[in-house]
C-alpha cells in the first residue's frame, strides 16, 4: 500500500469520525432538550398537585378551627384523651 493510499484512508476516516461526532452532539442535544421538557412537565404537574394538597389542608384547618370554636370543652377533652392514649402507647415499647 502506498503512502498516498494510507493518507487518503486516514483522511477519509477523519471525515467519518467528524460526521459521527456531529451526530453524537446533535443526539445529545436532543436528549438534553427532551429531558428538560420532561422535567418541566413533571414540575408543573407536581406543583398543581401540591397546591391542591395545600388548599385541602387549609380547608381542614379551617373546619377544625370552626369545630373548636363551637365546642371548646369537647376539643380540650379530645386532645387530653388523645394525649393520654399516645402516652400509654409510647410507654409500652
Amino acid at each position: 500500500m502506498s503512502s498516498k493510499t494510507v493518507v487518503s484512508h486516514l483522511q477519509n476516516a477523519g471525515e467519518h469520525l467528524g460526521l459521527a461526532r456531529d451526530h453524537l452532539v446533535v443526539g445529545a442535544a436532543d436528549a438534553a432538550h427532551s429531558a428538560a421538557d420532561a422535567v418541566r412537565e413533571v414540575k408543573a404537574e407536581a406543583g398543581e398537585d401540591f397546591q391542591v394538597l395545600v388548599d385541602q389542608g387549609k380547608g381542614l384547618l379551617g373546619r377544625a378551627g370552626d369545630a373548636i370554636g363551637q365546642r371548646p370543652w369537647a376539643a380540650i377533652g379530645g386532645a387530653l384523651a388523645a394525649g393520654y392514649v399516645l402516652a400509654k402507647l409510647s410507654r409500652r415499647g
